[in-house]
């Protein structure tokens, strides 16, 4: 007998658990447009903080390169 309501309480919860997640398939939509948006923003992010030094090192070499050139005006005028 015990082994009766086992098993029929395991197919119900089986049976169950199979309807529930199979069921709704607008959630499982929006759980991968969540996770599609997270993997967005984790993409922007890391390109941001790989790019960002990049952009500081062009910034730099543009201003030596501005010196070096009003360093030369000023020598070619004298």
């Amino acid at each position: 007998m015990k082994k009766l309501l086992l098993f029929s309480i395991l197919v119900l919860f089986f049976g169950s658990a199979s309807f529930f997640a199979c069921s709704n398939n607008k959630e499982a939509e929006s759980e991968n447009e969540t996770t599609e948006t997270g993997i967005d923003k984790a993409v922007k992010e890391t390109s941001r903080k790989i790019l960002a030094p990049l952009e500081k090192a062009r910034s730099v070499k543009n201003q030596q390169e501005e010196r070096l050139r009003d360093m030369e005006e000023v020598v070619n005028e004298e």
